[in-house]
């Protein structure tokens, strides 16, 4: 009810709302919120849709709102849902619900995740510090004794490895700095399958749109152009060979001013992608 009530104040009240998830699933407290804040309960999403729907808004597909900013008929009180990542749970909790209530949504996939060669490290770093009561971090000695003071610690170690971080093997061995043995394999279930985005695509509603997030998930400031351009590539590769087409969606992975710059936007642009 409170993001509701959000959405009615006037910074919200342009004529189209993205909402934009990551995990839909129950939420777990013996979890750490910087990873639990990624989800929304089946519960609550399933409230937001019907508050939205019985106050007005309209629920348009990815592909109706780029057409309605490019025609100039876009009207008010539209709302588009994107999610990103390309989570197990977007299936398992979210595509019943959807279906229910006849919400299109697009899925932002990571090629990785649908190869199970995901680099999901926050969930590694968050096992790691759930697992300790203290940790030695930067030379100093970290207190791990309340779910508080591993939130903080989580945040602070995040913003490091984002400075770190590129692919699977800067991630690895950014963690083993630290003593963390990170097994990406570990997490590989937590990841939509081929025959998962297949079994959406293929649903005669026809709700889900394929959207591209990168192969590896990249911090795009952590690297050239080139090795963007190549990971991007290899992702068109997998989308072209398994479901006969590439996304013409794109979302930037860690999207925030810290990861990406406005560079970023004409090299997406230039590579063919809906702008």
């Amino acid at each position: 009810r409170g993001l509701l009530e959000s959405f009615r104040k006037n910074i919200f009240e342009g004529k189209c709302i993205i909402f934009m998830l990551h995990k839909i699933a129950p939420i777990d407290s013996n979890k750490l919120l910087p990873n639990e804040n990624m989800k929304i309960s089946p519960d609550y999403l399933e409230s937001f849709i019907i508050n939205l729907k019985n106050n007005g808004y309209k629920f348009i597909s990815i592909d109706e709102l780029i057409n309605h900013l490019k025609n100039h008929t876009l009207q008010k009180k539209s709302i588009c849902i994107t999610i990103d990542d390309g989570y197990k749970d977007n299936l398992t909790y979210g595509f019943n619900i959807f279906k229910k209530h006849k919400i299109p949504f697009c899925i932002y996939t990571c090629a990785s995740f649908l190869e199970r060669k995901a680099n999901m490290w926050w969930f590694g770093l968050e096992d790691y510090l759930l697992q300790h009561s203290n940790i030695f971090f930067n030379n100093e000695k970290i207190q791990l004794n309340t779910k508080n003071e591993k939130n903080i610690a989580f945040l602070k170690i995040r913003d490091y490895l984002i400075s770190k971080i590129n692919d699977y093997e800067n991630a690895k061995n950014a963690m083993q700095e630290m003593g963390i043995d990170y097994d990406a394999d570990k997490y590989n279930d937590l990841a939509l399958s081929y025959d998962d985005i297949e079994f959406m695509l293929n649903d005669k509603d026809n709700l889900m749109t394929l959207g591209h997030h990168t192969y590896s998930h990249p911090i795009f400031n952590n690297i050239n152009d080139e090795v963007i351009k190549n990971d991007i590539t290899k992702a068109n590769d997998i989308f072209n060979n398994h479901f006969g087409f590439i996304p013409k969606h794109f979302a930037y992975p860690f999207g925030g001013k810290i990861e990406v710059s406005k560079k970023h936007f004409e090299l997406i642009e230039s590579l063919g992608f809906c702008s």
